[in-house]
């Protein structure tokens, strides 16, 4: 379980959205180094934002905040991004990537038990929300910030989230592993619970360490869901 966790924080790390204006604009000429430059600046920029969003809010941040903070004119940062909305989208997609990738690999474990499949993505969502909760803050606090058709694709997005684990839990269920006396929908409304809501207090350093906190959370869910306890 362990290995499968380990593999999946190295991935989770490395999530991040491609800025689409530098690597669009740039020449051949420019090489590898100048296309790596770009992409580190716009990597900056995208973690300054996401601190400063959420320190100050979002509301509260312009783009002078951030031109200053990341040591650019303010016309030089519209060389890596068109708008403020585009760094909350890109933070905000940067999580479901995450969460994706997660899904994706418990799904592709056909080798465990369907009940075992949900522990695997409980620890690993929990694992990567604890080690980027700036970003996790930023993300629920601020997502509905986002106008138009990139709301609405968030929010498609989300509820095909929920609906993917929902359907990790009728495979448990399906397999009796899981009760049915409990509707499966309430069931995720729960684990999200548990692995979503310690970025409101989980701080690295406190009281608790984050492998305690996941490891908690893990014994936590399979004793609430499994018919074996």
């Amino acid at each position: 379980m362990a290995k499968a966790v380990d593999k999946s924080a190295s991935k989770a790390a490395a999530v991040s959205t491609a800025p689409p204006k530098y690597l669009a604009q740039a020449s051949p000429a420019t090489g590898k180094r100048s296309r790596s430059r770009g992409a580190n600046r716009a990597e900056q920029i995208i973690k300054t934002a996401e601190q400063l969003f959420h320190e100050r809010g979002y509301d509260a941040t312009s783009m002078d905040d951030l031109a200053q903070a990341v040591g650019l004119l303010k016309g030089s940062l519209y060389y890596y991004v068109n708008s403020k909305e585009d760094l909350l989208f890109r933070i905000v997609e940067k999580v479901h990537q995450a969460v994706d990738e997660f899904l994706d690999e418990v799904g592709e474990m056909s080798d465990i038990e369907p009940i075992d499949r949900i522990i695997r993505y409980v620890r690993m969502q929990l694992t990567y929300n604890t080690t980027n909760l700036a970003e996790l803050a930023v993300y629920y606090h601020e997502w509905k910030r986002l106008e138009g058709d990139r709301l609405a694709q968030v929010t498609k997005e989300r509820h095909g989230h929920e609906l993917r684990v929902r359907k990790l839990i009728e495979q448990a269920q399906a397999a009796g592993q899981i009760s049915t006396d409990i509707d499966a929908r309430l069931m995720v409304a729960h684990i999200f619970a548990v692995i979503i809501w310690p970025y409101t207090w989980f701080r690295s350093g406190g009281q608790f360490s984050a492998s305690a906190l996941v490891d908690s959370a893990v014994r936590f869910v399979a004793g609430g869901i499994s018919l074996n306890h």
